[in-house]
């Protein structure tokens, strides 16, 4: 009985609402829906107005092969997001999106952009990712493999708070940011400056047809230390994970870097589409100045194929220069793609006192996508690491294995 007058009572403040003003004028537009893409879409008709739903589910499972340090074979949801995008008056665009994967709530892309009538600039401000990274840039969604390449994680740092301006062509795109700290980093407010960066990202596509594409890309960025309780002021760790997230204690890791001035990072990029065949790959780094000490130089790169075995090719987004999905599939039991990528990430910079290890890592992957919202992959990975690939001295260096993992995606 209490939940059916509960029930009554909200229905009868929704009638209200409806009867009732919302402020600000007098202006309205039908309302209409549709199914675009495997996306749920509500646009107004005159343009002005569109709201669309992005939740996504990944869930994982791997196995280690061991071999001289234990590790956990298991599974977990690796991200659980949901995210509301939006057009506001035609020119404005704003987007909330959170993770709620084990448990946590993590904040992720959360701003508000501004597109200028007439051209193809425009400006953002909140939360979102750094423009450096092609790889890191890619949605999660979209990836070949289950994870970004160790280099990418250990350069391509992901989200921070900042303001973006960027503009493009049919034929390329730049942007350039001013970014702050990571959402959630400590600090002493009123001891200590936010740390920051300055970002530059150029992209070109000479050639840029659906389904023959060349994508070639640079970026840059000036780093100011972020002030972190972990490491304290003019301090900074660069580590990353071997390309698995079940388990995996990283491996690569430089323990603290004191006395930083600030630090460059660098990246360059490369990619072709041509049908079904993808290649690309980038080239990351990082020379870290510090104070009285010598500079740290950490690098590493990666190459990737794949080949969509059913015929399909994929997307190319020059606005943002990035690759995209894959055609809907030909066939109705769905579409096929192998891959294979080749990582190297080198943490160590021993002239400079600097051993965080380096890894030689091979992957190899099918994908199978019944449809445009479900995507199941399968990796195989074979690992080299040298002797300072410890963990910051936690693990038994020299830890050459392999493992397999799988994931089961769903995009609503």
């Amino acid at each position: 009985m209490k939940k059916i007058l509960m029930l009554l009572v909200i229905f009868a403040f929704a009638v209200n609402a409806q009867d009732s003003k919302v402020p600000g004028g007098d202006y309205k537009a039908p309302l209409k829906s549709e199914i675009r893409n495997g996306k749920m879409i509500f646009a107004s008709d005159d343009g002005k107005f569109s709201w669309w739903f992005d939740a996504r589910i990944q869930f994982d499972a791997a196995m280690y092969f061991e071999n001289k340090n234990p590790l956990s074979n298991g599974s977990l949801f690796r991200r659980n997001t949901f995210a509301v995008k939006a057009t506001l008056w035609e020119d404005w665009q704003a987007e909330w999106d959170i993770d709620v994967s084990e448990n946590v709530l993590d904040l992720r892309d959360m701003f508000i952009k501004y597109s200028f009538p007439g051209t193809n600039l425009s400006l953002r401000a909140g939360n979102f990712k750094e423009p450096i990274g092609m790889e890191r840039l890619n949605s999660s969604r979209l990836l070949t493999f289950l994870e970004r390449t160790a280099i990418t994680n250990a350069i391509a740092l992901g989200r921070r708070a900042g303001f973006e301006a960027r503009y493009f062509t049919d034929y390329g795109q730049i942007t350039a940011a001013i970014m702050g700290h990571e959402l959630g980093t400590k600090i002493d407010k009123g001891t200590q400056d936010e740390g920051f960066s300055t970002n530059l990202r150029l992209s070109l596509a000479p050639i840029n047809k659906h389904g023959f594409n060349l994508h070639v890309g640079a970026a840059g960025s000036y780093k100011i230390p972020e002030v972190t309780a972990e490491v304290g002021k003019n301090g900074i760790e660069i580590n990353a994970r071997t390309e698995s997230y079940v388990f995996d204690p990283k491996f690569l890791h430089t323990g603290d870097i004191l006395n930083v001035n600030y630090y460059n990072r660098y990246g360059l990029e490369l990619a072709f589409i041509t049908g079904p065949l993808l290649v690309y790959g980038e080239w990351l780094g990082t020379s870290i100045y510090r104070w009285d000490l010598p500079t740290v130089n950490l690098r590493g790169g990666y190459a990737t194929a794949s080949y969509m075995l059913t015929g399909e090719t994929r997307y190319y987004y020059v606005d943002e220069g990035e690759i995209g999905a894959p055609e809907e599939p030909k066939s109705k039991w769905g579409a096929l793609e192998l891959a294979a990528r080749f990582s190297y990430t080198n943490l160590n910079d021993i002239p400079a006192g600097i051993k965080g290890g380096m890894s030689r890592q091979y992957m190899f992957g099918l994908n199978y996508y019944p449809n445009m919202n479900i995507k199941l992959q399968f990796n195989y990975s074979i690992l080299n690491l040298d002797e300072f690939a410890t963990s910051k001295g936690r693990l038994n260096g020299d830890d050459d294995h392999s493992f397999v993992q799988m994931r089961f995606q769903a995009s609503l």
